[in-house]
């Protein structure tokens, strides 16, 4: 098999290959161990006429119809294993996938949309959704596939708000530098079907959600967020626009409906009645797991630094040489030839709109050669686990001590194209940007260190 970094031989063309090699061989394996299709087949199976999910059996035989809907990054392996286990049983399917991903399924459409930040398109596919949802009947079954990507693919805003009243909102969030929880959380009291409202929308059929995990601590709410219900409000919405200075940006419309007395009655709020099943075929612990056991079949000593990697990205990259750094020289928290693993999610903030193209993994990767010398026998990969980095078509950037030296070479400044947001002008320039071939998946970044 390929590997699955497609240009793996110009990123071992230079720098500290020793160290290179094994970093893209730890990465490489936790990719394959996360693999949404493969994962569906292992927890998924058709029996005769029962539908058997990991411990769970359900009963096909006075199913009337099976739909098929979802939305996300890892969302067409997942849909495409599900052809494959239930076949002409599935009456209807529709799913929304990022810009790149459209493949040809035989019962379940397939549509692009926008990511990170939602365009027309994603309202089409959340209108897409909710037709689904309303002509599905009580003897109907309805499988839900959800990845990371889920809330810009297909949204439907509120009533009192318009679409370009959420984009406007929905941006503001993404470049403030706020955590993924925070964005959630804003975009939910915005939409029609989050925060388990389309839940509400497809009951009274029966309802299984299949979702691929790309939130810290592997969390249902937010990864089945359709189906899932939350009970946070919309003052808390509120609180987090204000808490980034965002509140006077906003649009007024979306002010005004926010500040508005909250409803007891909200279809979201209470699922006691409707009969769900969510399952979580992928997990972010997974991906930390096999980066640990593939760093310690390479002879490492291996630490996982956390799982609940957060913060502005290229300081947390900084951070993590420093670890790094104090492995090497004072032999703690872990000797040499070791490995630091941390999984997570950290974040940009852009601050004006005149900024170029990168995003927090390749931030993250040129944060962390910044305090590495020439000589210092470190490496630093980080790379988004769905293969692309923000609004760019590289995952994430590995990195040593000879990365700004070679940039000087050709006439580039690191630290102003990461005041410029502009990294991945440098990263390609030195080849030090990852490509990767399609990985099948979409869980937390993983950023790993290798000390020798």
């Amino acid at each position: 098999m390929d590997s699955l970094i497609k240009n793996r031989d110009s990123l071992l063309a230079h720098g500290f290959t020793a160290g290179r090699e094994k970093a893209i061989d730890i990465v490489t394996h936790a990719l394959q161990a996360v693999n949404a299709r493969q994962a569906v087949k292992n927890k998924v199976q058709l029996v005769d006429n029962v539908l058997k999910i990991e411990d769970r059996s359900f009963d096909l035989r006075h199913v009337h119809h099976i739909y098929a809907m979802g939305a996300g990054k890892a969302t067409f392996p997942l849909a495409a294993a599900l052809e494959e286990i239930l076949g002409e049983r599935i009456t209807d399917g529709f799913i929304a996938v990022k810009d790149g991903q459209l493949g040809q399924l035989n019962r379940i459409r397939v549509m692009e949309a926008a990511h990170p930040v939602p365009d027309h398109r994603s309202v089409t596919a959340g209108r897409q959704v909710l037709d689904i949802a309303e002509k599905a009947g009580p003897d109907d079954l309805v499988i839900c596939l959800m990845s990371g990507g889920v809330s810009s693919l297909c949204c439907e805003p509120v009533a009192d708000i318009s679409f370009e009243h959420k984009m406007t909102t929905s941006r503001l969030m993404v470049n403030s530098g706020a955590d993924i929880d925070e964005i959630m959380t804003v975009r939910g009291h915005l939409s029609q079907i989050k925060m388990g409202r389309l839940a509400h929308a497809i009951h009274p059929a029966a309802i299984i959600s299949l979702t691929v995990s790309d939130a810290i601590g592997d969390p249902m709410k937010w990864n089945t967020d359709w189906t899932s219900p939350d009970n946070s409000k919309r003052a808390d919405a509120v609180r987090i626009l204000k808490k980034y200075g965002l509140w006077n940006k906003t649009p007024e419309a979306v002010r005004r409906y926010l500040s508005k007395p909250e409803k007891n009655t909200d279809p979201g709020a209470d699922h006691t009645a409707y009969n769900i099943h969510n399952f979580m075929v992928v997990k972010t612990t997974e991906l930390t797991d096999a980066a640990v056991r593939k760093a310690q079949d390479l002879g490492l000593e291996t630490i996982v630094l956390t799982s609940c990697l957060m913060g502005e990205s290229r300081e947390a990259g900084r951070f993590f040489t420093a670890v790094s750094r104090e492995a090497f020289e004072k032999k703690r928290p872990v000797k040499p030839p070791c490995a630091l693993i941390a999984t997570g999610e950290t974040a940009v903030r852009i601050e004006n709109d005149d900024c170029g193209k990168g995003g927090r993994n390749q931030e993250f990767a040129a944060g962390a050669c910044l305090d590495l010398e020439p000589s210092d026998p470190i490496v630093v990969c980080s790379l988004g686990t769905d293969g692309t980095d923000g609004p760019t078509s590289v995952a994430g950037a590995i990195t040593d001590g000879s990365t700004i030296a070679r940039a000087v070479g050709k006439g580039l400044d690191i630290h102003e194209l990461l005041r410029k947001h502009d990294i991945l002008t440098l990263l390609t320039a030195v080849d030090d940007a990852i490509e990767t071939r399609d990985t099948e998946t979409n869980v937390c970044d993983i950023a790993v260190a290798v000390v020798l």
